[in-house]
């Protein structure tokens, strides 16, 4: 069977107005990972990301381990399959259709990004609206069911082109990685939706797959960031 590793982006500058670049602790864990890839000489065939810079960012340290033995070693393969879904565009699109006048601002968002318990509740009412449909005809909004036919092809990309007996790594969200999730379990959409508050940052799920079907083998792992010994890096956003 084959292996695909999908890496959660190490955290990202959360309450800031630039969201897509690594904090510090971010950083962090991405070098961690990849120094315990390396040294326990986890090889790869390929490995990919998202568009994002958090995702990018977040494969650069695994790339140097890697350097010379990969064909593309300077860079991750960007396949942006497996971007994460415009979280400021919902919170804006659930504004639109809200008693509220007008959509929320910037500014208003940073200040709401303050309160990570605030935020995460709110933000998780509104991925729920997002599931049901309820912002499907607002401008910017990709739907639902858009999202994971896009992670779901992206798999398929994978599987078609690497073929069997590789082990590829892929570096990407927690939304895509829920998604993945939902492919090898049969989850139904809002069991998806809950899973993906759990995926840590800098965590690995991995999936097997032959020409049968694919499997969950690993989820959420952060052996890596337990073994540093700083609970300062185990983070969700």
């Amino acid at each position: 069977m084959s292996e695909i590793y999908f890496i959660r982006h190490g955290q990202a500058s959360f309450g800031t107005s630039d969201y897509d670049r690594l904090s510090p602790i971010g950083i962090r864990q991405a070098r961690i990972v990849a120094d315990h890839l390396a040294h326990v000489g986890m090889g790869f065939d390929a490995i990919y990301s998202g568009r994002m810079k958090r995702q990018r960012d977040t494969a650069s340290p695994l790339i140097q381990r890697y350097e010379g033995v990969l064909p593309n070693n300077s860079q991750p393969s960007i396949l942006p399959a497996f971007n994460e879904y415009d979280s400021r565009a919902l919170l804006v699109a659930r504004t639109r259709i809200s008693q509220a006048p007008d959509p929320l601002t910037t500014a208003e968002i940073l200040a709401l990004g303050q309160d990570r318990r605030a935020f995460q509740a709110y933000f998780s009412e509104t991925v729920n609206g997002w599931l049901e449909g309820r912002y499907d005809e607002q401008e910017g909004i990709e739907t639902w069911a858009s999202f994971c036919a896009r992670v779901r092809e992206g798999v398929e990309h994978l599987k078609t082109r690497h073929g069997s007996g590789c082990r590829l790594a892929v570096f990407t969200s927690g939304g895509p990685i829920s998604v993945v999730l939902q492919m090898a379990l049969g989850l139904s959409h809002r069991k998806t939706v809950e899973l993906s508050w759990q995926i840590m940052n800098a965590s690995l799920t991995c999936i097997k797959y032959n020409p049968s079907g694919i499997s969950l083998s690993v989820f959420n792992n952060i052996t890596p960031l337990l073994l540093a010994g700083d609970p300062a890096l185990l983070t969700y956003r």
